[in-house]
């Protein structure tokens, strides 16, 4: 669905993209997120760091190549029937600043950094269960505040 002026936006990294799946401890809010992108209510952008991050995850935990591939289908097709086709790039100056940022925050991790400069160069809020992202600063919304 396109934007509506005074739509809220938001950014989602990987806690969302596995949270498409059901049983997922933020499947709940990620479906209340989803509803919202459908009525018009909320914009959701995903940073393309946590579809690289959710691959990486996957892999790391055993998966094969058709397992991976089998997942990422699933999360695209979720996505796409809910109207969420939005993907926002990462550029080499918030790979700069997530770089500035894990020197000054030694708790976020190599992807987080990356989700976070990315939303403070466009100044949109990431959805995420993530509380560092408020320790650090950078605006974000937790799905129970959806």
């Amino acid at each position: 669905m396109a934007a509506r002026p005074g739509q809220g936006k938001v950014l989602v990294e990987t806690d969302f993209l596995f949270g498409l799946r059901g049983g997922d401890r933020n499947h709940e809010g990620v479906a209340r997120a989803l509803s919202m992108s459908i009525e018009g209510s909320l914009e959701v952008s995903v940073l393309s760091s946590a579809v690289v991050e959710a691959r990486a995850t996957l892999y790391s935990k055993g998966f094969s190549p058709r397992e991976v591939e089998d997942a990422a289908a699933m999360m695209d097709a979720v996505l796409a029937e809910s109207g969420v086709n939005s993907y926002v790039e990462s550029r080499l100056s918030d790979v700069v600043l997530s770089e500035i940022m894990r020197t000054q925050f030694s708790e976020l991790t190599f992807f987080d950094s990356l989700h976070a400069a990315t939303s403070k160069r466009l100044g949109v809020p990431i959805l995420s269960s993530d509380h560092v992202y408020r320790r650090i600063r950078v605006a974000s919304i937790s799905y129970d505040e959806l």
